[in-house]
């Protein structure tokens, strides 16, 4: 496939694919606990699958009903939402879609194929073709830190993949194709991450656990944000693929170690417990069960476990082995790209807190406890990881 990348781009991608880039002592920020203001009470919520500001309030989106939960000043000022297949319900709620008018706020019933709008009171306004997805494992997000069923917005649609296969584990999120649907029903296809450089030319069934994976975003100009963790760069594409600007990425790699998959083995124990703490007296159980299954975990962390895209900037979550089972923990790298240059920082976030939207300006997210509780949070960013213009 033919690359044209833009001249703004030529020098970025020229100095990050030098190896002097990564020798280069990246600036570090720290945000504590302190710099987070709480958007919802204390101890109300669990199981949140997406969070999202619009119209004045900090809406969640749970699994249990009511699950639609809209605050403001940390107040709950609303909550509807039933599971069911009746003119109000939802079969499957996933994620929060930025769309329609002032006052309502869209879901994805990936069940149904929906998107699906609801009033404040929850009365349902309107529902429109969400188009074909592929099968997708239930329980796929305690298998691997890839999102499959990732939905962003643009102005014009929504972006979202579409599997060939049916994605049961990490390797398949590498048979989707990103694609931009507008609100007239039309697809247009952006990428086929079989095409990326460092897609799998061979079986993958050996060391699938953990193992890297294509991520994505909207940026706020539209551009689309992708990851290729294999061959370590990050591709903003624009109107078309062929036109892409590419950055490489400059932090290495572990070997994954036997803590990582100790970690990764009781997580997935403590979820099949629903959430219960696996206690001293399985350790023998999970040692003969590490030592049984090395071959199928990844031989190295992988690059980056999340990515999100701001205004001159892209976030990538770095794998924390302190953070199983998926090294979800407080790292991010961030790459921004509004100089001649590409910068680097390496940002640490409070404890416990994960970043679900983020602006130039502002996380918002949620903050989990020991017990499974969760509540949500926002952080507004220092200078250092703004814009100049918003500064």
């Amino acid at each position: 496939m033919r690359q044209t990348i833009s001249r703004s781009a030529m020098l970025p991608l020229l100095l990050c694919s030098c190896d002097g880039t990564r020798d280069v002592e990246p600036v570090t920020v720290g945000i504590g606990p302190d710099q987070m203001a709480w958007e919802s009470p204390s101890g109300d919520l669990w199981d949140i699958a997406d969070v999202m500001e619009r119209d004045g309030l900090v809406w969640v989106l749970t699994s249990a009903d009511p699950f639609v939960h809209g605050f403001r000043g940390g107040i709950e000022a609303v909550a509807f939402g039933r599971h069911g297949d009746g003119p109000n319900e939802v079969r499957s709620a996933l994620a929060l879609v930025d769309r329609g008018a002032m006052g309502e706020i869209t879901l994805w019933d990936a069940a149904a194929r929906l998107y699906r709008t609801f009033s404040e009171t929850g009365t349902l306004v309107s529902t429109w073709d969400a188009g074909r997805l592929g099968t997708v494992r239930g329980d796929i997000d305690i298998v691997t830190f890839g999102d499959p069923l990732r939905v962003a917005t643009t102005t014009a649609g929504t972006v979202r993949a579409e599997y060939r296969e049916a994605v049961t584990r990490a390797p398949d999120l590498w048979t989707g194709r990103l694609a931009r649907f507008d609100d007239e029903g039309g697809v247009e296809h952006v990428v086929d991450f079989m095409e990326l450089r460092g897609a799998p030319r061979e079986d993958q069934s050996a060391g699938s656990i953990l193992a890297p994976v294509p991520l994505w975003d909207v940026c706020p100009d539209d551009r689309i944000a992708v990851l290729d963790p294999i061959a370590r760069h990050v591709y903003l594409a624009g109107a078309s693929w062929e036109t892409r600007d590419s950055l490489a990425v400059p932090w290495e790699v572990r070997p994954l170690t036997r803590e990582d998959r100790m970690g990764y083995l009781r997580g997935q124990m403590e979820a099949e417990l629903q959430g219960r703490q696996a206690g001293p007296e399985v350790q023998p159980m999970l040692e003969r069960a590490e030592a049984g299954s090395r071959d199928q975990f990844a031989p190295s962390t992988p690059l980056g476990i999340d990515l999100r895209c701001a205004a001159g900037r892209v976030w990538v979550q770095e794998f924390d082995g302190e953070s199983p089972p998926l090294g979800h923990g407080r790292l991010w790298w961030t790459i921004s790209m509004g100089g001649q240059e590409p910068g680097y920082t390496r940002v640490t976030l409070p404890r416990g807190f994960r970043p679900y939207r983020i602006s130039d300006s502002r996380m918002l997210g949620v903050v989990t406890d020991a017990l499974g509780l969760q509540r949500v949070a926002s952080i507004e960013l220092p200078s250092a990881l703004r814009s100049s213009r918003n500064q």
